[in-house]
Order: C-alpha cells, then structure tokens, then sequence
C-alpha cells in the first residue's frame, strides 16, 4: 500500500506537483473511456490524493505537457520525463505480433499524415477522410489513417495534442515536446530501469507481473536483466508463503521495516476497477485472494454488477459496490453491494465505508448516497 501510496497522509493541498509526483510514482495512469462513475485515470488520483481538481490534470497534459497519452501496459496517461524511456523500448514490429503486425500492414498513410502535419501542426483523424477507406478487423471498423496514426503513436513519431469529444487531436512529437531526444539509453538499460521502476511501483511482484506491468510486451532480455539484479542484491527475495518467486526492490527494505515497526497508516477508499493496484487479476488473486473481474466484459446473464469498485479497507480488499452516478438527481448511488467471507455485521467499517461514499460523492460533485 506505501509504494502505492494508499496509505499515510495526503498531500494538502492537491497540486499539479503532486499529481506529476504520483504518475512518476506509479508509472501510468490506465486510460479507459467508462465514466459510470469518473474517468479511471481520475479515480486512480482520488483514491490516493482524495478530492482534487480535476483541471490540474488538463493542465498537465495540454499546457505544461509533463504528462501525455502514451502505450503503457494499456493506452495510458505518462510523465513526459519518462520519454526516452519509451522511446528507447518501442514496441517489437513482427508480422507475428497481432497487434504491432495488422499496423505495419495497414499503416499505407504515414507520408500523407506526416505532410499534413508539417503545414498544420495539429490533426485529427477526420481531417483525411477523403483517404480514409474502411474496413473490419479484429478491432472493429478501421481505416489505414487510423492504423497510421496509432503506428506513429507506437513509435513516438506523434503524440496526442487534446481531444474534441472522445477523438484525438494529434501533433509531431519533437515539437509538441520542444525539443527531439538523441541521447537515449541503451535498451538493455531501459528495459532495466522501467522493470525497477515497476517493481517499486508494485512494492512486491514475480518476474512475469514485471512483464504486464508499464511496458507491458517490451521488457527484451529481462531474463537475465532479472537474474542479473537478484545476483547483484539489487533485487531480493521475498517469502510470502504463496506460489511463486516474489521480489522487492533493496531500496525498500526500510519501508517494510517502517511498516513492521508499526509506521502503517491505514486508509479506506474504494478503487476503480482498472486501478493500478489489482489491474493484475492474477496477481489481486494470489495477494488479498480477492477474485475480481471486469463485470462490464461478463454477459448480462452471468455479471454481478456493472461499473463494480472494490473496497480498500488498511490492506484488505474487503468488499465490492457496484455504484452508478445518477446525473440528473444528482446523486452517487449503491446499486450493489458484496462483502468477502468474514466480513460479516459488526466487523464491517460502516462508518468508515459512508465516509469513503461521501468523498467519492464529492469528488464527481453530486451527493452521497443516503445512510444504510
């Protein structure tokens, strides 16, 4: 939870600081269009900093640009000072990956956009409709510019520069940026840093967690890169009694010290559901034995709930709720409501669960669900 930063004081007040300081922290912030609730990114914010404004973040991104939408282990909000980073791990262009294999195929449009770019400064996909010939794939309707300008993001030859609704506007990256990158780290060295980066970000993790985490599908090499830093002490070993060969960073060992010695300072907040600390499935399981799905994904027939956000209580994954905002009554509502095996009447936190309710309610600006 430390390295998670979902326990200890927050910061007062909330600032873009403290937001750049957070996804430095995590990594990325997963970009999901649901907005049952709130946006994920802004709820992954809110259950580590409380209520804030939500403006800093437009700020960050479209005005000082020391965030920006990149590929993470999903489509995630970055810190721009993590750009040679990526640029030094790009994705592995393979006719064998599905992915990265359809773009290079279907991306015929690179000179078309990168013209248009060079007189316009700014883009959108609409602006080539009289090149943008459809057609289905795996991923729905498409068209070679959109397989073009997802193919240029891929490589960091564009960046997202705002949105008009739901749809990008886009720009060449050195100069949204100010200025092109030469100087980047081996890869090797990246791959090294950002697995680092992931582990402490995670606190505790497998070698194969690393590999879904941050720069999910890029980690070349991290084999030996891993062998190497467990024989080095970079890394050590960690005996959770569970399955698997767990890690933390050297660095850290303080922290747990801190923690063991009584420095925990709990905190009750509920989590969106493709939060950074359980967007593992496997890993939330092995942890909290907490069985946690995406019921958006599930059939009607068979989910419970629909936009469903567990329950952080200290360091326990305790409960679930599946709540909804009620945008025209202006409410935050509980339509659902699970608790985990031993959890039952008074060892239930229902005044700390009302309090986390209501904070919610605050941040998305409607009111707290009425008392149950």
């Amino acid at each position: 939870m430390s390295s998670q930063r979902l326990c200890g004081a927050r910061p007062s007040p909330v600032t873009a600081e403290s937001i750049h300081d957070l996804v430095v922290t995590l990594g990325c912030l997963q970009l999901d269009p649901t907005a049952i609730v709130a946006r994920n990114h802004l709820l992954v914010l809110f259950s580590r900093l409380g209520p804030f404004d939500r403006r800093l973040v437009e700020t960050l991104l479209w005005e000082q640009r020391r965030l920006f939408e990149y590929w993470a282990h999903q489509a995630s909000i970055v810190a721009t000072d993590d750009r040679a980073l990526h640029l030094a791990t790009p994705p592995r262009w393979s006719a064998r990956h599905t992915t990265t294999g359809w773009m290079t195929l279907h991306a015929r449009a690179v000179d078309v956009v990168l013209a248009r770019l060079a007189t316009a400064g700014v883009v959108r996909a609409s602006d080539f409709d009289e090149h943008a010939e459809k057609y289905e794939s795996g991923w729905g309707s498409r068209s070679e510019i959109s397989d073009t300008l997802a193919l240029l993001w891929l490589s960091l030859r564009v960046v997202p520069a705002g949105r008009d609704g739901r749809g990008r506007r886009w720009a060449e990256a050195d100069g949204w940026f100010g200025e092109a990158l030469t100087d980047l780290p081996e890869r090797h060295d990246a791959v090294r840093a950002a697995a680092i980066r992931a582990l402490r970000a995670l606190g505790i993790a497998t070698k194969q967690q690393i590999r879904h985490h941050f720069i999910r599908g890029r980690y070349v090499d991290l084999d030996r890169i891993w062998s190497a830093m467990a024989t080095d002490g970079e890394i050590v070993p960690v005996d959770l009694g569970i399955r698997g060969d767990w890690y933390m960073h050297a660095g850290d060992i303080d922290r747990l010290q801190r923690v063991e010695a009584g420095g925990f300072e709990p905190r009750t907040t509920l989590l969106s559901p493709f939060d950074n600390l359980i967007c593992d499935r496997a890993r939330t399981l092995a942890l909290w034995n907490f069985d946690f799905r995406l019921e958006i994904y599930v059939p009607r027939s068979e989910r419970w709930g629909y936009f469903v956000m567990p329950l952080l209580h200290g360091d326990r994954l305790c409960a679930r709720f599946d709540l909804a905002v009620d945008r025209i009554a202006g409410r935050l509502d509980v339509i659902g409501e699970r608790w985990e095996p031993g959890w039952e009447g008074r060892k239930r936190p229902a005044k700390a669960v009302m309090r986390a309710l209501a904070e919610l309610a605050t941040f998305v600006g409607v009111d707290p669900p009425s008392a149950r």
